[in-house]
């Protein structure tokens, strides 16, 4: 295992032991944003090896969530999710390395900032603006909640 492996599983642990799992589930999207927004800085500057340590942190941590997923209590949701995981894991690494490989990025974070902001929502957390859009409207967003 990489060092960045590591720090992406260590980073998963932390958060897993700390605080309300529907907290916790919010926070791992709000990780996986953030490796996927530095994946596209570090395209739009042609620092391509950083950003496929972006995309491979954004997947673990996919990755770790999919395989946490419990099919004994509720197995439609559970099967609905693993497979959004998994497509958008999938999506991630085939968007690496393509012209329009921002853009495909900045969809599938638009994707899962709409599914973290329904966990957000049950969880009683603030939303998040989408990756790209102006702060200002994610917070008149929460402001009418």
């Amino acid at each position: 295992m990489t060092y960045n492996m590591g720090q992406a599983l260590s980073a998963y642990r932390v958060a897993a032991s700390q605080g309300h799992p529907l907290v916790i589930v919010v926070k791992l999207y709000d990780e996986v944003l953030r490796q996927i927004a530095r994946a596209v800085e570090q395209t739009e500057a042609r620092r391509i090896e950083e950003a496929y340590l972006h995309i491979t942190k954004a997947s673990m941590i996919l990755r770790g969530l999919s395989s946490n997923l419990r099919f004994d209590k509720a197995p439609d949701l559970a099967q609905t999710l693993k497979e959004t995981y998994v497509r958008n894991l999938v999506a991630l690494h085939t968007s690496f390395g393509k012209p329009d490989a921002v853009e495909r990025y900045m969809r599938i974070a638009t994707g899962l900032t709409e599914l973290r902001n329904s966990w957000a929502l049950v969880a009683g957390v603030a939303e998040a603006a989408p990756l790209g859009e102006d702060k200002s409207r994610a917070e008149a967003r929460n402001a009418r909640r």
